[in-house]
């Protein structure tokens, strides 16, 4: 064999096996998950006192462990809990300009009722609401539950709240009269005197189990609420480098945020006369095109790494970019949806 082409195959499996990946994580605008007609502007919130036949612990917790039946809690425990959830969810909606309009209805609107099943919303209960409200939407708090536990402070964790809640949420187009999903939501918060950076608050003072309750409903109709609010996400991202200077300086800049100079750097690889090399031009130049907003660019170069991966037979490269083009074919009809 050529003694230079040895030499090339020896150089270019070098220069592979010490290719290193870097995570580079990026802000993406995001669209609510749930598709919501075109022209909705107005909705109306509602609770559907629902409960299923073994959500019996309403007043009881737990403390350490021990099952407890609560002491002084409201009669009308149930409608403050659901007032704080559909309360906070008509703040958040409003906030993020989901809808001009967020109306709650009294919470006495169905009476409480149980079953092994949870049913849709009668039709001539949604044509009544419609006429009566002229709103777009109706989401419904189908089922609400919540439960306490308390444990007492021990030689390595603070005395501690935790609330557990239960929701299921439906919506309805009060146009079509039909429902555009249903989900059920599951949240725990705890409460323990730690803030977000983990530092311990100096003289803290544990909250009272109703005070907690009615934290831990907010918090339920806020995890909901992330399902129709567009919000900035942080992804992660991988890129190459080779242990070439090019590389190293297009890694470099790239982090720097000089996404222009990291081009012109990796674009220097993209010829197939540089082998795998190659791969890793693309591919880079993919997620830095994705940086500067030009997605249909990105997925070109994507799919020319793609290639020129299938010609070498290169799994690990096929997987990677397999993943990268999934997760960038979201990104394109997110964007759709947010134009």
């Amino acid at each position: 064999m050529n003694r230079n082409l040895v030499l090339f195959i020896i150089f270019s499996t070098l220069i592979w096996s010490c290719t290193v990946y870097r995570e580079y994580p990026i802000d993406i605008f995001k669209p609510g998950e749930i598709n919501l007609p075109e022209n909705a502007e107005s909705a109306v919130l509602i609770y559907r006192n629902f409960k299923y036949p073994g959500d019996t612990l309403q007043h009881y917790y737990k403390n350490d462990g021990r099952l407890v039946k609560a002491k002084n809690d409201p009669e009308n425990l149930d409608s403050i809990l659901v007032n704080e959830c559909l309360t906070e969810l008509s703040k958040r909606l409003i906030a993020a300009k989901t809808f001009s309009e967020v109306e709650i209805l009294p919470y006495n609107l169905f009476k409480p009722h149980s079953d092994e099943k949870l049913p849709d919303i009668p039709p001539e209960i949604i044509e009544k609401i419609a006429l009566s409200t002229h709103a777009d939407i109706l989401i419904s708090l189908e089922m609400f539950s919540v439960f306490y536990s308390k444990y007492s402070r021990n030689y390595d964790q603070p005395e501690t709240n935790e609330v557990v809640t239960a929701s299921v949420w439906g919506i309805y187009d009060l146009h079509r009269k039909n429902r555009i999903e249903r989900i059920s939501v599951i949240d725990t918060i705890y409460q323990n005197g730690y803030d977000n950076e983990g530092n311990f608050i100096a003289g803290y003072k544990l909250p009272s189990r109703n005070s907690a309750l009615r934290t831990g409903a907010r918090a339920a109709s806020e995890s909901y609420a992330r399902r129709m609010v567009s919000s900035w996400q942080t992804v992660d991202r991988l890129y190459s480098i080779p242990p070439l200077p090019d590389f190293n300086d297009a890694a470099y800049y790239f982090e720097e945020g000089k996404t222009k100079q990291a081009i012109a750097l990796w674009g220097k690889y993209v010829h197939e006369r540089n082998g795998k090399l190659a791969i890793n031009a693309r591919f880079n130049l993919a997620l830095a095109y994705e940086m500067l907003d030009e997605l249909e660019t990105a997925g070109k170069w994507l799919i020319s790494a793609e290639n020129l991966a299938k010609n070498y037979n290169s799994k690990k490269d096929l997987t990677m970019i397999k993943y990268y083009k999934k997760e960038l074919a979201r990104r394109l009809k997110d964007m759709q949806r947010l134009k």
